[in-house]
């Protein structure tokens, strides 16, 4: 399953002006209700962020969650116009965050950890991280990770 199969041009936005870790998240979410409550899941992610960061270095943050109501997982894309204090692992601040909904039945669980690991690799490349932060139009950043997904 490629990333690219899950997020379109309409999950992915661009020089966000949030001031916070639950504004960029809440944003995010709005790109992803898709017949969910709204609410549901912006608290469900934030109860997942308590437990720990999901900022996973380099300015990058992967906030997640699973859900019983989620069949499929879906993602959005989001970049901060500054970047903001997510509490990531090596303490730098993030401008770089893909929202990840995934659902808790066991046959779907390997699909959700597979959008995991290819966010993951792919954010470990410093050339992949500055081309979406360099991206100008949805459309830019989308073809940055397609052109890089293997």
């Amino acid at each position: 399953m490629k990333l690219t199969d899950l997020l379109s041009e309409q999950r992915i936005v661009l020089d966000v002006d949030a001031k916070s870790k639950q504004e960029i998240i809440g944003g995010l979410v709005a790109l992803v209700v898709n017949g969910h409550d709204r609410q549901t899941l912006l608290d469900a992610i934030l109860e997942r962020e308590k437990l720990g960061s999901t900022g996973i270095g380099h300015g990058v943050a992967v906030p997640h969650v699973r859900l019983d109501a989620v069949e499929t997982p879906e993602i959005a894309f989001g970049r901060t116009t500054r970047p903001l204090d997510f509490e990531a692992l090596d303490d730098e601040p993030c401008s770089l965050f893909f929202l990840i909904l995934g659902p808790t039945r066991k046959d779907a669980q390997d699909a959700y950890l597979q959008v995991m690991a290819k966010i993951s690799r792919l954010m470990r490349h410093a050339e992949i991280r500055a081309a979406l932060t360099a991206a100008s139009t949805p459309a830019d950043a989308l073809a940055v990770l397609a052109e890089n997904e293997s």
